[in-house]
């Protein structure tokens, strides 16, 4: 027995659908287009497969229901016909032989499915049910193109379609930006986009150490800084994203986000000193902060936690005036609520984003709020960078120009390339540059580890009634792993000392 659910979700599917059915057997026309008609609004009939062909070109229906064996034109034939018009169309072959034959040529013309006559409706709503699902999909994937199309062409960053490095397709924008009415006249001006990248330091062109393409196809979801000129020759700045298409070979996406305005170009390529007042702008950084935002970059997010190093990814949200809201996860900005000063990096970035003034941490909403930065030269991640406060077991001894100096010395913190002392007062002469002998003594283990080296004054901090004093100095091998040993034991420390304080108010 029928169950009458699946008669109303067939009906529901297909109603808005029409059938056409062919039959020469008058009978059995007349009785079966009553019972189509339960299923859809509307319904076509025709009696031999000319007929049903013009019926087919008149009215276009979406499904098509047909006998083989008829008068001057058989069922397959029909088919093959309406297929070489409309693709698309689902046809359905009925007979009351179970032919080989038929079924061998039905199976090359694409034929949707083979019923054996009488028909039985429970394999016929088991056929309709496949169809609906079948046009559905069909209607979304439409649905889904279309406005992929409009995208495409609407957007305002440039798309282009490669193949083999070549260009095949672009949208509008694209044509636009190079003064062309179509792909054609745009593969004229350039054999492959490659030769339309401009050379600019650290952005991504061919040069002796760099295929273009082969570079950005091995890093799958990075973002790229590209220069390239448009019909004016005005030079443009882009961030270049890649996405290769699964399961096409050879084929590629190019998306190019103009961020000329923002004027960033100069902080690339600048000298020394030039850099040294551009990495002061706040401005100017404010712009590299828009450029990842508008992007939708994924950048780093650094914390030094009494110099243990915690990073998560993080997401520029929002910038108004001169606050920024960035999101990142909860244990980052815990850091953050310890630590005021934290690091952003990202490929994008000429240098690495030191950033402070937090007016605001929402844990709920997972984001800080933030005001001031720059752009500083060190990177949080480099390990002779972590500086690391002590612990009772290392004390240090300066030695200069003959005399010893220990007492009241207070190690601030310590890393693999140098030291911060706090002296409560400091020798006469004593100035920068000026070179000292450190005996640095550690304690942890079984037998005392001692470091003697030679280091030289960097900075002078004047305070309250004493002096901070940053040296530097160049370990041999064995005061190196010392040194190392130490951080990371007190590195240790201090990941079982921040898990303490993550779950705190």
């Amino acid at each position: 027995m029928v169950d009458p659910n699946a008669l109303k979700q067939v009906r529901a599917s297909l109603h808005s659908y029409s059938l056409l059915y062919v039959e020469d057997n008058e009978g059995l026309n007349t009785q079966a287009t009553t019972l189509f008609k339960k299923f859809f609004d509307t319904v076509l009939s025709a009696h031999d497969g000319e007929e049903g062909l013009e019926f087919f070109k008149l009215h276009r229906p979406q499904i098509v229901i047909t006998d083989i064996n008829m008068p001057k034109m058989d069922g397959l034939s029909m088919g093959e016909a309406i297929h070489k018009i409309d693709s698309d169309v689902l046809i359905i072959i009925t007979t009351a032989h179970d032919e080989l034959e038929f079924l061998h040529r039905s199976i090359k013309i694409g034929i949707f499915d083979y019923l054996i006559k009488p028909l039985k409706i429970d394999n016929l709503i088991e056929t309709f049910t496949r169809c609906a699902q079948t046009l559905t999909e069909a209607l979304h994937r439409k649905i889904f193109n279309t406005n992929l199309h409009a995208v495409f062409n609407y957007q305002n960053n440039l798309v282009l379609l490669l193949h083999e490095r070549n260009v095949v397709i672009a949208n509008q924008p694209c044509l636009d930006f190079f003064g062309v009415s179509n792909i054609e006249s745009l593969r004229k001006q350039f054999a492959s986009f490659g030769e339309i990248l401009l050379e600019h330091k650290s952005f991504v062109y061919n040069h002796e150490e760099m295929e273009w393409f082969k570079h950005i196809s091995s890093h799958p979801g990075r973002l790229f800084n590209v220069k390239i000129k448009d019909l004016q020759e005005v030079s443009h700045h882009f961030i270049l994203t890649f996405q290769s298409v699964p399961e096409k070979e050879g084929y590629a996406v190019l998306s190019l986000n103009d961020v000329t305005e923002l004027g960033l170009l100069k902080l690339y390529d600048t000298n020394a000193t030039e850099r040294e007042e551009l990495a002061k702008d706040e401005k100017m950084v404010r712009g590299l902060l828009e450029m990842a935002m508008r992007s939708g970059a994924k950048i780093k997010v650094h914390n030094l936690y009494k110099g243990l190093s915690i990073s998560n990814d993080g997401l520029v949200i929002n910038i108004e005036g001169k606050c920024v809201t960035l999101k990142s996860p909860y244990v980052q900005l815990k850091a953050m609520q310890h630590e005021d000063i934290f690091y952003l990096t990202s490929e994008l970035f000429p240098m690495t984003i030191m950033a402070d003034g937090i007016k605001r941490i929402d844990f709920d909403d997972q984001s800080v709020l933030f005001e001031h930065y720059q752009l500083v030269e060190s990177s949080p991640t480099r390990r002779d960078t972590i500086r690391v406060p002590p612990d009772e077991n290392i004390r240090v001894t300066v030695l200069y120009e003959g005399r010893k100096f220990d007492a009241d010395l207070e190690i601030l913190d310590i890393s693999l390339r140098g030291i911060r002392i706090n002296f409560p007062s400091l020798p006469a002469g004593f100035a920068l540059k000026h070179l000292v002998v450190l005996d640095i003594v550690i304690t942890a283990g079984a037998r005392p580890a001692i470091i003697n080296t030679q280091a030289e004054v960097l900075r002078i901090t004047e305070g309250n009634r004493h002096f901070e004093v940053v040296f530097i100095f160049n370990l041999s091998s064995h005061g190196q792993k010392n040194i190392i040993d130490y951080i990371a034991k007190r590195q240790m420390v201090l990941i079982r000392e921040f898990k303490g304080i993550q779950y705190e108010k």
